[in-house]
């Protein structure tokens, strides 16, 4: 399953189809694909078919709601933390996380973890804390937040 905010930011699907007996593409506005969020797909196929795991690559809030399915529906789920990562070594802590009750450095003891045992919430009020410089930086051509 794949998810999109619109069609203009889909990329690799020729070759995701090529390579995918069963690929789901979303789009947020319907533009391509099944209109919704991976979470209503995830929902669909979980009342037809088992699965043993679920991997969760993207932003922090459409793991969070992937786990929490799986969770109740008894699947393991592997998230990828692969937030901003400074020095690789965890001495910043700017990829600090809790998992588990644990503090956890995705940079050293990841970016892969179980799904079930991330603190999302923590996640997302740590990775918000930035946004203003990033909108600084949007602005002044630091980079393109697609």
């Amino acid at each position: 399953i794949a998810g999109f905010r619109n069609i203009d930011l889909i990329i690799l699907e020729e070759e995701m189809r090529q390579n995918s007996s069963n690929l789901f593409i979303t789009t947020d506005d319907g533009s391509n694909g099944t209109k919704g969020f991976v979470t209503d797909i995830l929902k669909d196929l979980l009342k037809t078919k088992t699965y043993d795991v679920v991997i969760a690559i993207g932003p922090l809030i459409m793991m969070k709601f992937v786990s929490l399915i799986t969770k109740e529906a008894g699947i393991k789920t592997i998230v990828s933390m692969n937030s901003v990562m400074v020095d690789g070594t965890g001495m910043c802590g700017g990829c600090r996380l809790t998992v588990g009750g644990e503090t956890k450095f995705a940079c050293v003891d990841g970016p892969d973890f179980d799904g079930h045992l991330v603190d999302f919430d923590e996640a997302m009020m740590r990775g918000s804390r930035y946004k203003e410089e990033e909108g600084h930086s949007c602005k002044m051509g630091g980079y393109i937040d697609a």
